[in-house]
């Protein structure tokens, strides 16, 4: 029987691209969604600042593969004419290791001329002789039984720390890389099953090349260009500054909401797990407190091109450097538009898994950046104007055991609640939008 009312937690992005999906494919169904802040978009957030962009949450979309559903969006808000790709520089990346920073292969004559090309060919030897191991691991037992702990030290560190703000040692391989899992399980080795893997179709519109070949697409005045599309069209079902007192739930969902009683047929929570966990049930409630989430400061920085030679998207920092930074983004460079004149605009991300927030709130951030940075470049430079963020808890932590975790919390949960968000199946802005449009299409049961 099919559902009249249903109330959504949060505006985000998850829960604006699941609102947007229901009235697309269920336009007889009647909708809110709950906001408790004064503001729509989440960890989506871009500011204009004297003819610059800084994004405070992210920062970019691939186009590539599952990217495509978040272009047939954008197509279908009208915002193909805002948008703006990648800039060639943004393939080239780097890391900074022991005194210096060095650029990973973005090409084949690149990868020849290498300075890890010693280490690759190590790497995909030991890969080749590697077995089938069917269990869930962490993502550093999975790199050092096929590649080697080098590789791993470096580049899946690096990786698991700029992406997730993560700890090789703790995360899952199977929910944060769940494709290695699979090649593994095909074939034994990684690189014996990439040879003949294809990607799965995603049932969305698919794209000519020349698009889906960028690096990354963004819009000309940051990802907030879709957030603020999607709030205009779902605007009159937006409540903001909601106050959540309780939810019961029985035949109907009971939502008290600033002292009111509300009934729907089905909740949808797009809330962070913590703040859900406030509101079910004491079995519920422990394994949703039980997923943690990293703590993240983000610097911005406005200067002068001329302070900075840089030719690349940005830096990561393997932790053995032990630097509260994890990484730089050089934003306009990848995106020219973000930055007027001869203005750049670059991202300073610190803290990760290996600080707690009130580690981080002890140290002098804007200090620490601008020291490290000097130390990588090699020069002083003067800042126009820095804003540091401190996020609290910033990006939740798939750890060993999280696939787990994720069908219980379907388990556990009453049958007229969804439970959605990045804590459950993927951190990207491509897995949310995907998973919302999954979930929201099949709806009826």
């Amino acid at each position: 029987m099919q559902r009249k009312k249903v109330a959504i937690l949060g505006a985000g992005i998850t829960g604006l691209s699941f609102a947007y999906y229901l009235s697309k494919y269920h336009p007889n169904i009647e909708f809110v969604i709950l906001e408790e802040s004064d503001r729509a978009g989440g960890v989506v957030f871009s500011e204009k600042k004297e003819e610059c962009v800084f994004e405070w949450g992210p920062r970019g979309v691939r186009p590539k593969g599952k990217g495509q559903v978040v272009l047939e969006l954008v197509e279908e808000l009208g915002l193909w004419e805002a948008l703006v790709f990648a800039d060639d520089k943004a393939k080239k990346r780097y890391l900074y290791h022991d005194g210096k920073l060095q650029v990973l292969p973005h090409s084949l004559r690149s990868f020849l001329f290498s300075p890890y090309l010693k280490l690759f060919l190590k790497a995909f030897y030991k890969d080749i002789r590697a077995v089938k191991h069917d269990e869930d691991e962490t993502i550093a037992n999975f790199v050092d039984r096929h590649f080697g702990v080098e590789l791993r030290n470096l580049f899946f560190d690096s990786m698991v720390s700029g992406i997730w703000a993560g700890d090789v040692e703790k995360m899952s391989v199977s929910a944060t890389l769940p494709l290695l899992k699979k090649l593994e399980r095909k074939k034994g080795s990684v690189i014996k099953a990439l040879s003949s893997h294809k990607a799965m179709s995603v049932g969305s519109k698919q794209y000519s090349k020349d698009i889906t070949s960028k690096a990354l697409f963004s819009f000309k005045d940051g990802l907030q260009t879709i957030v603020e599309a999607l709030k205009e069209h779902l605007q009159a079902h937006i409540e903001y500054d909601v106050k959540l007192d309780r939810i019961d739930f029985s035949e109907q969902v009971e939502i008290v909401v600033n002292g009111e009683s509300r009934f729907v047929d089905e909740l949808i929570s797009t809330i962070p797990a913590h703040k859900l966990s406030v509101y079910v049930k004491s079995d519920l409630s422990t394994l949703l407190n039980s997923i943690h989430y990293s703590p993240v400061a983000v610097l911005n920085l406005k200067l002068l091109k001329s302070e900075l030679d840089f030719d690349g998207f940005g830096f990561l920092v393997p932790s053995k450097e032990n630097s509260v930074v994890l990484g730089m983004v050089a934003n306009s460079n990848t995106f020219p538009q973000h930055a007027k004149g001869n203005w750049m605009v670059n991202t300073v991300m610190m803290g990760g898994a290996r600080y707690t927030v009130e580690e981080l709130r002890c140290l002098d951030l804007k200090e620490k950046s601008k020291a490290f940075l000097e130390q990588v470049f090699g020069k002083a430079f003067t800042i126009e104007s820095e804003e540091l963020k401190m996020i609290d808890k910033a990006i939740p932590q798939y750890e060993l055991g999280h696939l787990d975790k994720v069908r219980q919390i379907e388990v556990l949960s009453p049958k007229n609640l969804t439970v959605l968000g990045n804590y459950m199946y993927g951190v990207s802005l491509i897995d949310i939008v995907l998973k919302s449009k999954e979930l929201a299409k099949n709806l009826i049961r």
